[in-house]
């Protein structure tokens, strides 16, 4: 069987940018998931995607199935979506979502309007795109500043975090000016969080072990910053680690029910992982539904933690995202 792996080259923009290094990433993952096939048996082709040659390249895909690992986004998003658009047309099975559940994903405020419409627990939140907007009377300081349409991190850090109205505004400002993208506001949860991957196994929508973020550090200073997980020289990046959760039976029937429900709310397909936290009343609190989240034998990532808790290797983890998709088309 010959397999395409459809991965996303760093745009123009992005390496002119500071965060060149979370686009480079997709490419290192592109290569772990090339072996992983390799190693089942199978023919890996990689297939790069560059900006200004979208619909050549995946026109001229030939393959049995794609795994899909486009992963332009902030300013790039759009980008994504045309080779979405493009890789539905051609009539050959892909991994992971739809189009349509691609955007809810990875576009902040689609992804939580859609958890609000859908009465999933979320934190409190509010969009700023002009800085002048009126800020909602029930917040609960603090609160947490994110850009509404990046990835990986990119634009969190310890500045990120604001404890009154005024701070708020001040913050928002600079990041809409800094980032020329919209951004968005949410009641800081403090408290463990974790990772949880669902996989479509062929006796149904499995979650996997949650995997727990362990921080060396408390309160608002325990987030994923982009300097803990990406800046090696930064004193924040060993500030976290990753390690099986040890949870109760009823916080893992909770944690499967309410992930599931997202995952069927969202029209996710194959796999995703589901980032969230348990606030100080013990109330599960998601954070993202990641519509496409990346693919890699980390030992630092979560879905590793997983797999590997599940008595699976990278390998078997990237076989069964490739069944599930055969068996869906």
């Amino acid at each position: 069987m010959n397999i395409a792996i459809l991965y996303t080259l760093p745009t123009k923009r992005a390496k002119e940018s500071a965060f060149i290094e979370t686009d480079e990433d997709t490419v290192e993952s592109a290569n772990e998931v090339a072996k992983a096939i390799t190693d089942k048996g199978s023919i890996p082709v990689l297939v790069g995607l560059a900006e200004d040659a979208i619909e050549k390249t995946i026109r001229g895909i030939k393959a049995d199935c794609i795994v899909n690992l486009i992963d332009w986004t902030g300013l790039d998003l759009p980008l994504s979506l045309q080779a979405m658009d493009v890789l539905e047309s051609i009539g050959i099975p892909f991994t992971g979502v739809s189009r349509k559940a691609f955007e809810l994903g990875v576009d902040k405020i689609a992804m939580k309007q859609h958890l609000d419409e859908n009465h999933l627990p979320t934190p409190r939140w509010q969009l700023f795109t002009i800085g002048k907007e009126e800020i909602r009377k029930d917040f609960i300081y603090p609160l947490i500043v994110k850009l509404a349409k990046e990835h990986c991190s990119i634009g969190l850090g310890k500045t990120s975090i604001v404890n009154s109205d005024k701070e708020l505004i001040v913050l928002v400002v600079k990041q809409l000016i800094t980032y020329r993208e919209p951004v968005i506001a949410e009641e800081f949860v403090s408290g463990r969080e974790f990772q949880i991957t669902l996989l479509e196994k062929a006796d149904g929508l499995t979650m996997l072990p949650p995997a727990e973020v362990t921080y060396k550090v408390s309160g608002t200073k325990a987030m994923l910053s982009y300097e803990s997980r990406w800046e090696e020289h930064s004193p924040d990046f060993h500030t976290s680690g990753m390690a099986l959760a040890k949870l109760t039976d009823d916080q893992l029937q909770e944690f499967e029910k309410i992930c599931k429900e997202v995952f069927h709310a969202f029209g996710f397909t194959d796999f995703t992982r589901i980032d969230a936290r348990l606030n100080d009343k013990g109330e599960f609190m998601i954070l993202e539904a990641n519509a496409n989240p990346g693919l890699s034998d980390h030992p630092l990532y979560g879905m590793t933690v997983s797999y590997k808790a599940a008595g699976m290797t990278f390998s078997d983890f990237i076989w069964e995202i490739i069944q599930s998709c055969l068996r869906r088309n």
